[in-house]
Order: C-alpha cells, then sequence, then structure tokens
C-alpha cells in the first residue's frame, strides 16, 4: 500500500529570464515501510522534494499525497498538524531547544501537540538510540552524534507516518555517520518506519532498499535492491 504517492510536482523559482524549475515534473509512490534514499548532486532538487513532502514548502504545480490525503488542499491549521503528527523530520541541524534537556526536547512535538507520550515506546526508542544515560542533558552537554540521536528520537516519538531526513548526517564525522544509518535500518526493521533519506554519499544511500537519483529536477533513476539485514536491538 503506498503511504505517499508524489504526482507531477513542480516547483519553480523566479520568473522569465530569472525562471529555475528545482523539481520538474517529478512523480513516483513509497509504499509503507519502506526506507528510500534520493541522491543526486548539491542543487539537483533532491532537499526541495524532501521540504515539499514534509509540507514545508509549498509546490508550483502537482500533488503530494500522504494516507490518500493531498496535503496542499488543507489549510494552514491542519498543514501544521500534518507537519507535526505525520512527519517526523531529522535535518543536518539537529535544532534543539538549547534550554530543554534531553526528554524535554525529544516530548515536546507531542506536548505542543497535547498528545499523550507512549511511554513504552519511549523507553523502547531510549535502549535502541542509546540514550538512557542522557535524558537530563542539555544539548550543549552532547556530542554531535548523540544530538543527532536525540533528534530522531524526537522524530519518532509521534509514531509519524514517514521519517524525512534531509543530510541527517552532514555534520558528523565517518564513525558517526554510519552509526546513524545503522539505526535508521534497525528502526525501519523493526518498526516498519518508513524512511526518506537525502543524502549526497553513496555509501551511506547503498544502506537503503531503495535509491531514487534526481538530476536537474528529474527523477533520472529509481532501484530497488537487496540491502543485508542489520542486528535488531
Amino acid at each position: 500500500m503506498a503511504i505517499l504517492s508524489v504526482e507531477h510536482l513542480v516547483k519553480e523559482y523566479g520568473k522569465k529570464e530569472t525562471l529555475v524549475k528545482a523539481l520538474d515534473d517529478v512523480s513516483f509512490s513509497v509504499e509503507e515501510g519502506e526506507f528510500v534514499a534520493i541522491v543526486g548532486a548539491s542543487g539537483s532538487g533532491k532537499s526541495t522534494l524532501l521540504h515539499l513532502i514534509g509540507g514545508v514548502d509549498k509546490p508550483t504545480g502537482g500533488k503530494v499525497v500522504v494516507k490518500n490525503q493531498d496535503i496542499y488542499t488543507l489549510n494552514d491549521k491542519n498543514l501544521s498538524k500534518y507537519r507535526r503528527e505525520e512527519v517526523g523530520l531529522i535535518y543536518q541541524f539537529y535544532n534543539l531547544i538549547p534550554i530543554l534537556n534531553v526528554e524535554e526536547n525529544a516530548k515536546l512535538p507531542l506536548l505542543l501537540g497535547k498528545k499523550k507520550v507512549d511511554e513504552q515506546f519511549f523507553n523502547e526508542l531510549l535502549e535502541i538510540l542509546k540514550l538512557k544515560e542522557y535524558l537530563t542533558f542539555l544539548p550543549n552537554q552532547l556530542s554531535g552524534g548523540t544530538q543527532q540521536r536525540v533528534a530522531i528520537l524526537r522524530a519518532l516519538l509521534t509514531h509519524p507516518a514517514i521519517v524525512l531526513a534531509d543530510e541527517a548526517t552532514g555534520n558528523l564525522d565517518s564513525a558517526n555517520s554510519l552509526e546513524i544509518i545503522n539505526l535508521f535500518s534497525i528502526l525501519n526493521e523493526k518498526y516498519k518506519q518508513t524512511i526518506i533519506m537525502v543524502t549526497h554519499d553513496l555509501n551511506l544511500a547503498n544502506r537503503a532498499k531503495r535509491i531514487i537519483t534526481i538530476k536537474d529536477g528529474k527523477i533520472v533513476s529509481d532501484v530497488k535492491r537487496e540491502v543485508e539485514n542489520h542486528d535488531i536491538i
């Protein structure tokens, strides 16, 4: 079952002589539980695509359908709710609140939405992400890799339909980058979490079960592949 359908998506910037097509008639679907990597050179349109799926930018044309709902037919209030509840966004910069500790940062989206925290799930994720000992730490007391694990915890805790990771390892060294990608694989396998990851690193993309390549705003390749299973914690 397709959890996401992108239909003839177009995103343009500027007009006439300065017109730039960041996305040019992009269409594809993602099944529930898939782990997809989107790759391409800088400026290819991959991050623009992720932002449109996440509801943080609006397309010039086309549709983004998540769970049978075209998200760009939603009013501002419901689009905000979609971003908060249906999408788990993970960026290159961790976007943690400096004055909140790890537990408070992780639970903030649920509290803002007046939703109850699934404490059993929270504790399971703490074990997988190796964060149990850091609950009372502030972000400035954590390494970059640990901060990114907190961002992953926050993104997953709402039980989102889709996790969107935009160059999530961009600020990390190779060892931490590999650890984060392995965590994505574990979470995808254990919870069947749908993950769409943008990366410029083909070595990291090869951990995904499907690789979509974008060039000049168009999909030029879409390949499903067998990936060796990772140990489940």
